[in-house]
């Protein structure tokens, strides 16, 4: 069941939004009017550099250090938003964990293919711990691509630094590239904000002609899953992701793993970030993982 705020919004899309003829190019335009949103004047915005990797920190006046920090990863299907245009999201991360974020300026395709954006990641997240972050202090919270970059990098962390986060939120999580397995009909109907196709696509623009999408290091569902930090799946009832987050949660109990998958009734792909308009669904669903971030960090 959708509510009537998301359905209007859904309706005034236009009918090929996300659709399977957009290129990296048109991506940029289309996205471009639904990022970028101006902050609130109390939201504190600190620019640095983590191991080369530009970053930004920010804060609020409702977020405590002494609970912890995020680490965000932000989506764009790999092709784009820069630091400047996302620290929209990032406030509404601040704003409903109540700790400081800090988001990574990864690299974007096509221009740097894959592995810049994981390189990007993982370098910046030395960098972070290197100037006083605590990774087992912090949560890991991505939206669609960025929630398949958010686990891959934890992945990195356990098996190279031997440290990792409390936790990983994923929204509408974009962890395995290989769209072969999507049905034409979506998981509960067609998603209206992303298609199948458009998705295909951008993986191709990531990955390059040749690359592939089975590779944990693009699609972090297909690699080792034990010995995960508590993992949240959370995805809309039509997300074109979910089918993804399902199969990812299945492998990864099997693995030993603690994870969980929120189904957010009625919600599309990137449904959290429609919060700022108070829609239902959207608020539902940053009470989750507020709940999520709560139990992981102890606070």
């Amino acid at each position: 069941m959708t509510s009537e705020l998301l359905a209007a919004i859904i309706d005034g899309m236009p009918a090929d939004f996300a659709g399977s003829g957009a290129d990296a190019r048109a991506t940029r335009t289309m996205m471009a009017p639904l990022h970028g949103h101006p902050l609130r004047p109390d939201t504190d915005v600190r620019i640095i550099t983590a191991g080369g990797v530009r970053c930004g920190w920010l804060s609020t006046p409702w977020t405590s250090r002494e609970r912890g920090a995020a680490v965000f990863f932000h989506g764009g299907a790999f092709v784009s938003c820069d630091l400047a245009a996302y620290l929209f999201y990032a406030e509404f991360v601040a704003t409903h964990l109540r700790i400081p974020v800090v988001t990574i300026d990864y690299r974007l395709a096509p221009e740097h293919r894959f592995p810049a954006a994981f390189d990007d990641c993982t370098t910046a997240l030395v960098g972070l711990i290197d100037g006083g972050l605590v990774p087992e202090r912090a949560v890991f919270v991505g939206d669609s691509c960025g929630g398949g970059l958010a686990l891959a990098t934890a992945r990195w962390a356990r098996d190279t630094i031997a440290a990792g986060p409390a936790g990983i939120a994923s929204l509408s999580g974009w962890v395995d590239l290989d769209t072969l397995g999507y049905g034409p009909g979506g998981p509960a109907g067609p998603d209206p904000f992303i298609s199948e196709g458009f998705l295909r696509n951008r993986a191709r623009d990531y990955l390059g002609p040749d690359g592939d999408p089975l590779d944990p290091r693009a699609s972090p569902a297909r690699g080792d899953l034990s010995q995960l930090p508590p993992l949240l799946l959370q995805v809309g009832e039509v997300d074109v992701t979910r089918l993804d987050a399902e199969r990812l949660a299945k492998a990864a109990r099997l693995a030993g793993s603690d994870v969980r998958v929120d189904i957010v009734r009625g919600g599309i792909h990137g449904v959290q970030g429609l919060v700022n308009l108070e829609v239902p669904e959207a608020m539902a669903a940053w009470t989750s993982v507020s709940g999520f971030t709560d139990a992981v960090l102890g606070a």
